[in-house]
């Protein structure tokens, strides 16, 4: 979603590029809170500068419900969402804007990055149990790592019951960005694969989300395929053979944005569903998210256009057949 926060300033949250202008302009902590929370003139300038109106959050949520609302005729049955500030602005989205796509399950749980970069939830399934906002269990190299780690986004965990009654869980993922060193990836990337292994052998699991692990980063260390492939299949592994990526940065495509699923929901697996890898497909058909022809068209405020810098990543289950004993 980059950066889909709502209009209003949230204690604890360092939330002030996103605000109305004429809110920074009549309240100097406000504008303060952009001196403090910027780690660079060219973020500070940004901030201070930026009028994040709820006319531009109407045209970015519009812009959103047309990628999301084409696919699947309506909306996938499961969206799983990165960057999002509050349960707000999530409701927002969902009962306003993808109204129609009639998401029943929403979940948002505020989590300890200090700008506000949350993970939700929305699916036409009902829920199961309580979602979970996992800590990670950091081993920091130095204090310093350990303030920051401390500070980072989690994992959530989310149950909801598919239409043929049997459970599906979710995890939702935000690793570290790459300002970060590998070794922060690779302990979530092995705590996520803990977590998936943790349900058990026949539980029905996907995991997803922005993982940061660019290219060459996975050349190099093989988080996907040493870590997070103990966990299950890894979506651009088993399908996607014609997608580029789902990030670009100077003309080199990453998937930044990957899904892992159980072995239950392989072919050799005893799930109650099957994902089907030929179905596994990066979205980036609508003209609205495109930058010139194929890439991600990210979100221009000053312009109201584009989406976002990331493309979403789809893929699709389907019922097992039932064979007599």
């Amino acid at each position: 979603m980059e950066n889909l926060f709502d209009t209003e300033h949230t204690p604890g949250h360092d939330d002030y590029t996103f605000l109305p202008m004429a809110l920074k302009i009549s309240d100097p902590t406000l504008r303060e809170g952009c001196q403090t929370s910027s780690d660079s003139d060219k973020r500070r300038d940004e901030c201070l500068n930026t009028d994040w109106t709820p006319q531009a959050l109407d045209k970015k949520l519009t812009n959103i419900s047309k990628v999301v609302q084409g696919v699947d005729e309506g909306g996938p049955d499961n969206l799983m969402i990165i960057e999002i500030e509050s349960e707000k602005v999530l409701t927002q989205l969902n009962k306003k804007y993808l109204e129609k796509a009639h998401y029943i399950t929403q979940v948002l749980i505020d989590g300890p990055d200090k700008r506000g970069i949350n993970l939700g939830f929305l699916s036409k399934f009902p829920l199961v149990g309580l979602p979970i906002l996992h800590p990670i269990p950091w081993k920091p190299k130095n204090e310093e790592d350990k303030i920051w780690m401390e500070r980072s986004r989690r994992i959530l965990e989310v149950t909801v019951k598919a239409p043929n009654s049997s459970p599906i869980t979710f995890f939702i993922v935000h690793f570290p960005s790459q300002a970060n060193p590998t070794y922060w990836r690779e302990q979530v990337a092995q705590f996520l694969a803990e977590l998936i292994k943790g349900k058990g052998p026949q539980a029905m699991v996907i995991a997803a989300g922005d993982l940061n692990i660019t290219h060459e980063e996975e050349s190099n260390s093989h988080i996907f395929r040493d870590i997070l492939s103990q966990g299950g299949a890894i979506s651009h592994f088993i399908g996607c053979e014609k997608c580029p990526g789902t990030h670009n940065y100077k003309k080199s495509w990453s998937f930044l944005d990957a899904q892992v699923y159980s072995k239950a929901l392989l072919a050799e697996g005893k799930g109650s569903y099957e994902l089907e890898p030929k179905t596994i497909d990066v979205i980036r058909y609508n003209p609205i998210h495109l930058k010139r022809g194929k890439y991600p068209n990210r979100w221009d405020n000053e312009t109201q256009t584009g989406v976002s810098d990331h493309f979403p990543l789809y893929g699709r289950l389907k019922e097992r057949l039932k064979t007599n004993p």
